[in-house]
């Protein structure tokens, strides 16, 4: 054997190409899958003594159940029935050889739900080994607990220890007895993530008493200021997510004893904040100072008002201390949607997004990404959007208005959609308004000047009339595009936008207008291709002769 298959970490480069993650197993019945995969591994760890060590590293590291535990013991030791798996004797020592022989190469159990595939007496024995050990998984780093079963509790206190670093608890019934543990025995993580946890207290004690956090992640608990004062003082903290309740700020001045309160989180990059409406957001935004924050992402329950939106935008501007640090920024909203008669909810104050409400991100110069998926359209002219295109050069995905019409005075033209993408060359996926009044002289040349758009470049024209007389401009005017690696897509295949029904026939009329457009250029496209070709054939017969 050659002496370079004697270092580890140039079989474990090899081992990688034989290893297939539980995530992409095909289905088979549970409790099986892990029987089939990596087989490759398993004949690689009987090959030799240097590849077995290596190798069982590999098949063990990551575990989506325990049941690998129990079927690693000789076949008269369990038996299974519809994937659950007991024992028909009592353990042994040389059966706890084997499970501890495996157990301490097990570094994830990232995602163990219900009992595991167990019954309730492997799971009280796996509870009670022979000799005293804290953990039967000493080396453990990762661990994930979905909706685990009351059976499965006792066995928890093995899954903690203090090479622990990410946690993630999941429908955390049965957890109140244990989250104290995680805290006592994993001093380490680095990693928190919960979800559907009632007791925001209880999980912002836990936080408080962890100092190496680097990602907290809980997207439907609030947290209280005591956590949020712990989290603003971790120098790594890079990822937070939480849910904002008016009573959490409320109490932020009182508890600085001091007219201003604020938490500078130094090296927050992604913050993703959940909230009913939009007004302790930006209320929250106000005590915060984010350097150098990358990302972030509002999720609402609201149709946000017209002054909260603006509120919210001023807010964010004057928390970011370093515009140029920010790439994305989401606002969305859950539940708010048009219902399939067209109807919206009676309390939602119609508005429009405008310049002068997005004039506050103007700052953000090296912005990517903007979405406001909320309940309104926009009413921005061609002027207006090149100023905005303007501010932000690297832009390369603009959805505002996804699902409502913008007003009929925005609009691009033809050119002014040429000099958008003039100043963002980046631009991958738009939603606008576009004005073909009047565009019916067939280009000359090239139109678009030599501009391209990225592949998968995504046009929305939203609910653009199109008039019949610019069908075979249109069609020659986006040909040239790098098509057919873009998609454009209207709003005229639906009826209902705005909370208002439109005429069927007008939906149709534009519709298929639209559709004989793009067809065209698509047509005119293949024509240029085919003639490329014939002329490259051409040419290279001739330089052959």
């Amino acid at each position: 054997m050659h002496h370079a298959l004697c270092i580890e970490e140039i079989l474990l480069h090899i081992f990688s190409y034989c290893y297939t993650h539980w995530r992409r197993w095909p289905s088979r019945p549970p409790g099986r899958q892990c029987w089939y995969a990596n087989v490759h591994l398993a004949a690689l760890a009987r090959t030799c003594r240097a590849f077995k060590e290596p190798a069982l590293d590999m098949i063990w590291d990551d575990l989506n159940d325990l049941t690998p535990l129990v079927r690693c013991l000789p076949e008269s030791s369990w038996v299974e029935s519809e994937g659950i798996y007991s024992l028909q004797k009592r353990l042994e020592q040389p059966e706890w050889d084997i499970i501890l022989g495996y157990a301490h190469r097990v570094r994830a159990l990232p995602c163990i739900s219900g009992s595991s595939g167990l019954a309730g007496d492997c799971i009280e024995a796996l509870c009670n080994p022979p000799t005293s050990i804290e953990s039967i998984f000493p080396n453990l780093r990762v661990v994930g607990l979905d909706e685990t079963s009351a059976t499965l509790a006792p066995l928890i206190r093995h899954l903690t220890n203090p090479k622990l670093t990410a946690i993630s608890l999941d429908g955390s019934g049965n957890l109140g007895a244990v989250i104290d543990t995680f805290a006592e025995k994993c001093p380490s993580v680095a990693s928190f993530h919960v979800w559907q946890w009632a007791n925001a207290d209880t999980i912002s004690g836990v936080i408080c008493r962890w100092n190496n956090l680097c990602s907290v992640q809980c997207y439907d608990v609030g947290l209280n200021v005591d956590a949020l004062s712990h989290l603003s003082r971790l120098r790594h903290l890079l990822h937070m997510s939480f849910k904002v309740h008016d009573a959490v700020v409320d109490r932020m001045p009182a508890a600085a004893q001091s007219s201003t309160f604020m938490l500078s989180f130094s090296a927050l990059h992604d913050l993703y904040l959940a909230s009913d409406s939009l007004t302790p957001i930006w209320r929250l935004l106000h005590h915060f100072r984010l350097p150098v924050i990358h990302d972030l992402s509002v999720a609402l329950h609201a149709h946000p008002t017209a002054p909260d939106l603006m509120s919210f935008f001023v807010a964010f501007r004057e928390a970011c201390t370093h515009h140029d640090s920010l790439n994305k920024l989401s606002l969305r909203v859950y539940g708010v949607q048009n219902q399939s008669d067209g109807s919206q909810l009676a309390n939602a104050s119609p508005y429009h997004i405008t310049f002068d409400r997005l004039r506050p991100l103007t700052v953000f110069v090296n912005i990517k990404s903007i979405t406001l998926d909320i309940p309104c359209g926009a009413d921005l002219n061609e002027r207006e959007l090149l100023r905005l295109a303007s501010s932000w050069p690297h832009l390369e995905s603009f959805e505002v208005g996804e699902n409502h019409d913008w007003t009929t005075s925005s609009a691009l033209t033809p050119g002014g959609f040429l000099q958008l993408l003039e100043r963002c060359r980046s631009l991958r996926v738009l939603y606008f308004m576009f004005d073909t009044r009047g565009y019916t002289e067939i280009p000359q040349g090239h139109p678009w000047r030599g501009l391209t758009m990225p592949n998968g470049t995504f046009l929305h024209l939203l609910n653009s009339p199109i008039e019949e007389e610019s069908i075979e401009a249109l069609g020659v005017f986006f040909h040239v595009a790098p098509y057919p690696d873009f998609s454009l897509t209207t709003h005229w295949n639906n009826r209902y936008f705005r909370g208002s029904e439109r005429p069927q026939e007008l939906c149709d009329l534009y519709y298929n207008r639209w559709v004989e457009a793009r067809s065209l250029a698509r047509d005119l496209w293949e024509k240029r291709r085919d003639l490329r070709r014939a002329v490259e054939t051409q040419s290279s017969s001739r330089q052959s002769q």
